[in-house]
């Protein structure tokens, strides 16, 4: 029997931590080669910017690879830990902690795409603001990012937490359903949140004055998308917290 319980948390981990990896690398990887196409289309009529346009693109794209990186450490963490008195509830809360990381950094990596491509745009067009578009891109790419630290958070607790030596079906769930209603929660969020700063970056950029207002009104329709992902987190955290 034990055995049979050091095999199963041992696939656990290995589905879990791939998951975590391969799920965050999409979201990262969409957002990163968003941003360099519109570079590349900035740059293809004012290639006398090319300093600050590859600048504000290596950072915007440095912002998106964070969810990534997200999923690397998860991956490693679940991959790494031990398996020596473990339950069989461990390597069920290790796969749940790969598609809580793993589908939140999805909506976060793709979302942090749109703010520093619009900003890279931007540049091209009011270049005497490269710089206030691009403190306006690192705002909203941060913002855009928060559920994929909830996610982030939501694994970790699944991979450290200590479990019971009876695996119930209701545990079962609650870990899984913990793990999919974080890591789908953080879709929607992350997505929002980068599409609201890029477009109001994309407005700064057309009409300098109105930076301002568009500062505030991205920050106040950011909180409002993140409300779903808070709303996720609190549920994950139940469900975690009752086995």
């Amino acid at each position: 029997m034990t055995i049979q319980i050091v095999d199963w948390v041992q696939t656990g981990a290995m589905i879990g931590g791939g998951l975590s990896v391969g799920l965050a690398a999409i979201g990262a990887a969409l957002g990163e080669g968003y941003t360099a196409g519109k570079a590349s289309a900035t740059l293809s009529y004012r290639p006398e910017l090319a300093a600050d346009v590859m600048k504000t693109m290596l950072i915007g794209q440095a912002v998106a690879e964070t969810a990534g990186i997200f999923g690397l450490v998860v991956s490693l963490l679940i991959l790494f830990s031990p398996t020596s008195g473990a339950t069989m509830l461990t390597g069920w809360a290790y796969l749940a902690a790969g598609l809580s990381m793993g589908l939140s950094a999805i909506g976060c990596g793709v979302g942090s795409g749109f703010p520093s491509a619009n900003a890279c745009e931007g540049i091209g067009r009011q270049p005497a603001i490269s710089g206030q578009l691009t403190t306006l891109m690192l705002i909203g790419s941060g913002v855009a990012q928060s559920t994929a630290i909830y996610g982030f958070l939501i694994a970790l607790l699944l991979v450290y937490k200590s479990f019971p030596d009876t695996a119930t079906v209701s545990a079962i769930c609650s870990l899984l359903a913990a793990g999919i209603a974080m890591g789908l929660g953080g879709i929607g969020p992350g997505l929002g949140e980068g599409y609201a700063a890029g477009k109001a970056i994309g407005a700064a950029a057309r009409n300098p004055e109105t930076l301002g207002v568009m500062t505030r009104t991205m920050l106040v329709g950011q909180a409002v998308s993140e409300s779903t992902g808070i709303y996720s987190l609190v549920v994950a955290l139940l469900l975690v917290l009752r086995v």
